[in-house]
């Protein structure tokens, strides 16, 4: 890990996504770190299509744009960490038989096939053991399996999204999968487990990680868009109109004579599922007793107002509305991605509402950091 020294800007976090494009740069002030610029840019529609960057050239503009005006601040260098989408990764660990770091190198590549939805010839593969190797642990212990995080990117899109950052004037020093820097921000003592519900506004992404490091990622198309959806059909109004009174309003069971929180029920009941979901497949694979103590919501869509309380109430409740046990103790709350940056008592130079769809660029900022 680089040291850094007063006044020097450490690589620009630029977080990509089919609607936006954010970015976040840090400078060294004093004994900490402290935000020197942020942008944030629409993606326009026709530059990304089945997973794919369709105009490359439209994209190296608007990261050219979101350099040359940012929205607080101004940028410095050109390095940058840019964020891999969780729609184009690959998250899984693996149990193999424990072995030397050399013959894993072999080995994991081979395992890892059977995991991965694409042939290993066409994505990069990265991987790292979550305990010791062979050479590390007794005789005993050398018999156990031991698991193995594989992340892994398919080279098209990789490749392509080097030559976009490179083609606007910019140097990649580090690709990075989105969950991975996520977690990153939002994590401030990375030793218990934590489920990160990601709410964008076309997906929410769920992210389960166990001391600072990504495990599992799965994602679902419930996020902002159906819920503004669902509140145009209920109150027949159109698009706009629905999204100002989802953020004027959003849970409040009261707005609307309750019709508001009514229709939004059926959308909501199906991120709860999804939730749920995640969790028991988390304790499906886990030791028994080793449960998730806190749900994190991030993104842009999470400051939906009274959306923890809700979530929480739903979560405690098992089938035909009696109380879920297992689950009334996991804690509910709006995640912070300034928790390991900023000093207490220091603001961060945008609202905590509009930090929240920050969350990712933040932790790409954070990558060259030791903190």
């Amino acid at each position: 890990m680089t040291k850094w020294f007063e006044g020097q800007s450490i690589p620009m976090g630029l977080d990509i996504n089919d609607m936006s494009l954010k970015i976040v740069q840090f400078v060294k002030k004093g004994n900490g770190f402290s935000v020197l610029g942020y942008s944030d840019n629409s993606v326009p529609k026709d530059v990304f299509a089945a997973d794919k960057i369709k105009n490359a050239d439209s994209l190296s503009k608007v990261i050219r744009e979101a350099v040359a005006k940012p929205k607080f601040g101004n940028f410095s260098g050109k390095e940058v960490v840019a964020s891999i989408p969780e729609t184009r990764s690959f998250v899984r660990v693996i149990q193999i038989p424990r072995m030397s770091e050399d013959e894993a190198k072999e080995a994991v590549p081979w395992e890892a096939e059977a995991y991965i939805p694409l042939p290993i010839s066409q994505v990069y593969l990265d991987w790292m053991f979550l305990g010791p190797a062979m050479e590390q642990v007794n005789a005993q212990d050398a018999e156990k399996k031991i698991n193995v995080l594989i992340t892994a990117a398919p080279r098209d899109y990789v490749d392509d999204l080097v030559k976009v950052i490179k083609n606007a004037g910019l140097r990649p020093v580090a690709l990075e999968i989105e969950s991975q820097a996520t977690a990153r921000s939002l994590i401030g003592q990375p030793q218990e487990t934590v489920l990160i519900a990601d709410i964008d506004t076309v997906r929410t992404s769920f992210i389960i990680a166990e001391r600072g490091v990504v495990h599992f990622t799965s994602s679902a198309p419930i996020a902002g868009n159906s819920f503004t959806e669902s509140i145009s059909k209920a109150l027949s109004v159109n698009f706009e109109e629905a999204e100002e009174i989802k953020r004027e309003y959003g849970i409040d069971p009261t707005a609307h004579r309750g019709a508001l929180k009514k229709n939004l029920m059926s959308v909501l009941k199906n991120l709860t599922v999804e939730i749920k979901n995640t969790i028991r497949f988390h304790d499906d694979h886990s030791d028994p007793g080793h449960k998730i103590p806190r749900l994190l919501l991030s993104g842009g869509s999470s400051k939906l107002k009274h959306l923890p309380s809700f979530l929480h109430e739903q979560l405690s409740q098992g089938e035909e509305g009696h109380e879920d046990s297992s689950l009334q103790n996991l804690r509910v709350e709006l995640g912070n991605p300034w928790t390991r940056i900023l000093k207490k008592g220091e603001t961060p130079p945008m609202s905590r509402e509009d930090s929240l769809s920050f969350a990712t660029a933040i932790g790409l900022g954070l990558r060259e950091i030791e903190l």
